[in-house]
């Protein structure tokens, strides 16, 4: 997610609300939001500091479907939807 200027913080308020909500879905596994930082790698692209990824691990793609439609999120994405400027998400499986 991008968030817009001068929103981060108040963005992660939302987020500590939800988040203890989230890890007590049946089915949650992991549920952690996560900043870019510089290091010295030559590999790493370009730190966007208003880009913020959330990992998250489900059980089952049942227990996600599910996730998705809890009011707690619902009301959670209202309030966070005039803080983002985008949102691209990437769902896959564990390859081994």
């Amino acid at each position: 997610m991008i968030i817009k200027d001068g929103m981060l913080e108040a963005f992660f308020e939302e987020c500590k609300k939800v988040r203890p909500l989230v890890l007590s879905e049946d089915g949650c596994l992991m549920y952690d939001y996560t900043v870019e930082i510089q290091t010295d790698s030559p590999r790493q692209e370009s730190v966007l500091k208003n880009r913020v990824t959330l990992y998250e691990k489900w059980a089952s793609m049942e227990a996600l479907d599910r996730h998705s439609g809890m009011r707690h999120m619902v009301d959670f994405g209202k309030k966070v939807a005039p803080m983002r400027e985008s949102v691209t998400i990437r769902t896959g499986v564990e390859a081994f």
